[in-house]
């Protein structure tokens, strides 16, 4: 297989992909969708130095802006269209309408559409604080000052004779 003959599958691949992402769901629509964006990315001149995965993808991404600015009535509302259509149920209902002509209800349901941002930002100074621990300060301070190594130390002791001893019941009775 030649060089261009796996660019092109490389290509399709990505778009059945793309399409699929955006929930293109019978087979059948998808293929005629692949087909007819690689058909047409075909006819397209390649400027020099673009792949046909890129010269593909560029047609796609195209159409489907165009596509979410038609359902939206502008270009400026794409996005808001783009949202709607992902956040509602309205794939699964005009699964094939999608980079085809779309239904006057999925126009109108996709236009009245509300989404808000989120609350309002304040923007504070983030200037450096000192952290006030309250009565975690002087726990901590008197537990460090009465710390001592002999405690940890006669710990250590006893649990290694009891090791010595377990290990000398071990090969007194089961070794």
């Amino acid at each position: 297989m030649d060089e261009l003959a796996r660019d092109w599958d490389a290509a399709c691949l990505r778009l059945e992909d793309y399409l699929r992402a955006h929930g293109v769901a019978p087979r059948e629509r998808l293929l005629a969708l692949t087909m007819e964006l690689l058909r047409e990315a075909k006819q397209r001149p390649h400027p020099a130095g673009k792949s046909a995965l890129e010269n593909s993808m560029e047609l796609a991404m195209e159409k489907t802006d165009a596509w979410f600015s038609e359902l939206a009535g502008s270009p400026e509302k794409a996005t808001r269209a783009r949202v709607a259509y992902f956040s509602m149920p309205v794939q699964s209902k005009w699964a094939g309408a999608f980079l085809g002509p779309p239904p006057a209800e999925l126009i109108a349901e996709i236009r009245a559409a509300a989404h808000e941002a989120g609350p309002a930002l304040d923007f504070h100074s983030l200037i450096r604080r000192e952290m006030n621990y309250g009565a975690m300060k002087d726990i901590a301070r008197e537990t460090w000052d009465q710390f001592s190594w002999s405690h940890v130390l006669r710990a250590f002791a006893i649990w290694v004779v009891l090791f010595l001893v377990a290990y000398g019941v071990y090969l007194r009775f089961f070794a």
